[in-house]
């Protein structure tokens, strides 16, 4: 119960800062949807274009050099987007924590202002990303070596998540490369670790308990997809707005409270309203 409680503290005080600001949830819908009109321009072509080159009306989907070039650019552009639209997230919070107002424009601009940096910081990101996906194909080797290989795409994918968890907020807050970012966002893990766990175990409780009514509904679409078949569909179709939209809140609500978390790290002060609060995640040095 006191683990609810907390967890509803927490999540009280990170809601109150999107609510102050309800523009921050429109940046994660951007992004969503400017990077499936860029898949759909990469696929579509590449796919298109498969077939024909294949002779028998079915495409190959074949991985050579060509396919690795396009997935390269195709990994950055969707970094670039992500990041982009997270700066914007990420600097309103910021401008909030400061006592200011930023509006949807003005976090544009921002971003924009920041592109060299996270155009550098997107060439990591696809880096990394494909050398994940090189490691996913590895792992699906029979035997011990794709068991070897699985172990260390399991590593290496939890240290990257790691090390890149404040990389944003640094580069709103300090105007540094993608190296110079990492390391900062690694001391300011270790600086926070009970912090960042108190989001962990907070909002990921929160996650975990509002999700169930979701996952509910979907079973019980899926059951009546033999007995009420217009039915079933209608609900797996609001099963799917509904997760949509609880994703886009969560993934906004975990960047704030990321963004407060670096804040407090690189100020020593705590933004207003998240000091001293059910257990005091945030302390004041």
């Amino acid at each position: 119960m006191q683990s609810l409680t907390r967890s509803w503290a927490l999540g009280q005080t990170t809601f109150s800062v999107m609510r102050r600001d309800p523009e921050m949830l429109a940046f994660p819908v951007l992004s969503a949807f400017f990077s499936i009109l860029l898949v759909a321009a990469f696929l579509v072509p590449t796919v298109f274009l498969d077939v024909l080159a294949s002779g028998d009306g079915v495409a190959s989907l074949s991985f050579g050099a060509l396919e690795m070039v396009l997935a390269f650019v195709l990994y950055f552009a969707l970094a670039f987007l992500s990041t982009f639209f997270n700066v914007c997230v990420v600097y309103t919070a910021k401008t909030r924590f400061e006592g200011g107002n930023a509006t949807f424009f003005e976090a544009v601009s921002f971003a924009v202002s920041r592109t060299p940096r996270i155009a550098s910081w997107s060439l990591v990101a696809a880096t990394i990303g494909l050398l994940l996906r090189q490691l996913d194909s590895l792992a699906e080797r029979d035997g011990i070596p794709g068991l070897v290989f699985g172990i260390l795409r399991g590593l290496l994918g939890f240290a990257w998540s790691l090390v890149q968890l404040f990389v944003v907020p640094v580069m709103v807050y300090e105007d540094v490369g993608p190296i110079e970012a990492m390391k900062r966002s690694a001391a300011t893990l270790r600086e926070t670790w009970g912090e960042s766990l108190a989001r962990h175990f907070g909002l990921g409780l929160l996650q975990f308990l509002t999700v169930l009514p979701i996952v509910g509904l979907v079973v019980g679409s899926v059951m009546l997809l033999g007995t009420a078949l217009p039915v079933g569909l209608a609900g797996l179709a609001l099963s799917a707005v509904v997760f949509v939209v609880w994703l886009t809140f969560f993934n906004v609500a975990n960047t704030v409270f990321n963004t407060a978390l670096y804040h407090y790290a690189s100020t020593g002060e705590a933004p207003e309203g998240f000091e001293g609060f059910a257990g005091s995640a945030f302390v004041s040095r």
